[in-house]
């Protein structure tokens, strides 16, 4: 596939010339288009991916197909799901607010919440930021309710359930642990202090001024041709799988390269959403109830939806979003002024791999430094060996679904997932319980935790753990 050479002005619509910045080499391009796969994923799924320097875009690239069956290729303007990218973009939301005087990052949940459980601390704004609520996960949590497939589902689904929950994962403040419910908690925050949509006030409050017009927020899902599809990657067989949320807040924003450069473009000098007031809002380290600093898994700092902190030796601003068959990083070299965007359509495209090559490529000669021995540890208790489960019929009051246990012999059993929820399959979906060889009985990531002679079991979840399950 040829490279795709663009002139700055349509990708950025009159914003400041790149003549300023250095333009790469040809020997550069061919090592980024090496990187991209660009020649290897020609009639694949691929990536689309931009270099910057200053904010301005100065290469642009893309790899393979946007539709398998069409054979439309990706290019600059093609609309990815952006997933977890999407949560800088919401805390943008909340800080606009927070500029205006209309709320304050101490408020605590239940101030627009009123009916939201009551646990061990008051669950703040800052908490659910920057991931130190303990608040469950609730994406999860709708996949453990008996809906294995997020695009059949919608948010009043996954706040209902996260309602529900009769204990957070830690003392809220105490911990780090990722939780995208805590963003979607964020998103409807600011449906009740702006009085709009979610999505209408984040395209007239973020995206617009911005001149992001081929970028939005979903609230539905979303039509065919709206995006690029997704495909999973099977030992080279493409199967194609846009399985997301149709709503928005810890993910939700369906975004292109060009739109994005308009956003990287604001960061680094157009200041026109990243004021000084918001830039040191977003950066602001936050602490836990001990005053220590939040570190997430790689030792980075949790600030406003993004990652600060030294990694492979250089000093990052970043964060990276991930469903079954949209990839995505976006990164910025704080000490090389590069930044790097790689969003991709396959299960395999390893974006956050490609923008570190890309580092190593362009950057700064890396470092010794590191953050990564530094991360804030979660002390939650590690699942232990169990028994398989008597037969019957087990209900969780925090799911509202129940977990028809069939044991099958001493080290698997089949459990049919009786729920209903929006989006819960008919017939049911099933899970195929097998121990692995620690002993644990478990379903990929979902693990069944079952003692003799108890009255039911507890099941876990990735971050989440102890939802209890009790025999009818």
């Amino acid at each position: 596939m040829p490279r795709l050479y663009l002139p700055l002005a349509a990708i950025l619509c009159g914003l400041t010339s790149a003549s300023a910045n250095a333009d790469l080499s040809e020997v550069q391009k061919n090592k980024v288009d090496e990187i991209l796969n660009v020649t290897q994923w020609v009639s694949e799924p691929g990536c689309s991916a931009g270099v910057f320097r200053q904010g301005e875009l100065i290469y642009q690239t893309a790899s393979g197909l946007a539709d398998l069956t069409t054979g439309r290729a990706l290019d600059q303007n093609s609309r990815f799901y952006a997933a977890s990218l999407s949560k800088q973009f919401t805390v943008l939301g909340i800080m606009k607010l927070v500029e205006q005087g209309k709320l304050k990052l101490n408020d605590t949940v239940q101030q627009y919440f009123p009916a939201f459980p009551t646990y061990s601390k008051p669950i703040t704004i800052s908490m659910l930021i920057h991931h130190t609520s303990g608040v469950r996960d609730a994406l999860g949590l709708v996949r453990l309710a008996g809906v294995p497939v997020l695009s059949k589902t919608n948010l009043q689904t996954a706040l209902d359930l996260m309602m529900r929950q009769q204990a957070t994962d830690f003392t809220p403040g105490s911990q780090y642990a990722y939780s995208n419910g805590g963003y979607l908690l964020l998103a409807g925050i600011i449906e009740r202090v702006s009085g709009l949509p979610f999505q209408d006030y984040m395209r007239d409050t973020i995206l617009a001024p911005l001149g992001m017009h081929n970028s939005f927020f979903a609230a539905a899902p979303i039509p065919d041709g709206f995006t690029v599809n997704g495909y999973l990657n099977d030992d080279g067989r493409f199967t194609q799988q846009n399985d997301f949320p149709a709503f928005s807040g810890s993910g939700g924003l369906i975004t292109s390269l060009s739109d994005l450069a308009k956003y990287e473009y604001d960061i680094a000098q157009g200041h026109k959403v990243w004021t000084d007031a918001t830039r040191q809002a977003m950066q602001e380290p936050a602490t836990f109830n001990d005053g220590q600093v939040v570190r997430e898994q790689h030792g980075l700092i949790y600030g406003g939806g993004v990652k600060f902190g030294f990694q492979k030796g250089r000093e990052w601003m970043q964060h990276t979003g991930a469903s079954s068959t949209f990839k995505s990083a976006y990164g910025r070299l704080l000490d090389s002024g590069y930044s790097f965007i790689v969003l991709c359509n396959r299960s395999d495209g390893k974006p956050a791999d490609k923008m570190y090559a890309l580092a190593d490529l362009l950057g700064n000669k890396a470092g010794e430094r590191s953050d990564e021995s530094k991360r804030s540890h979660k002390n939650l208790p590690a699942p232990q060996p169990g028994d398989i489960p008597p037969a019957g019929d087990y209900y969780s009051k925090e799911l509202d679904v129940i977990y028809k246990i069939k044991p099958i012999d001493t080290k698997s059993a089949e459990v049919t997932m009786i729920s209903t929820w929006p989006g819960h399959q008919e017939p049911p979906a099933k899970l195929q319980l097998a121990k692995d060889k620690e002993g644990l009985l478990r379903d990929g990531s979902l693990i069944v935790e079952y003692h003799q002679g108890d009255n039911g079991f507890s099941v876990s979840r990735g971050n989440i753990h102890g939802i209890r399950f009790v025999l009818q």
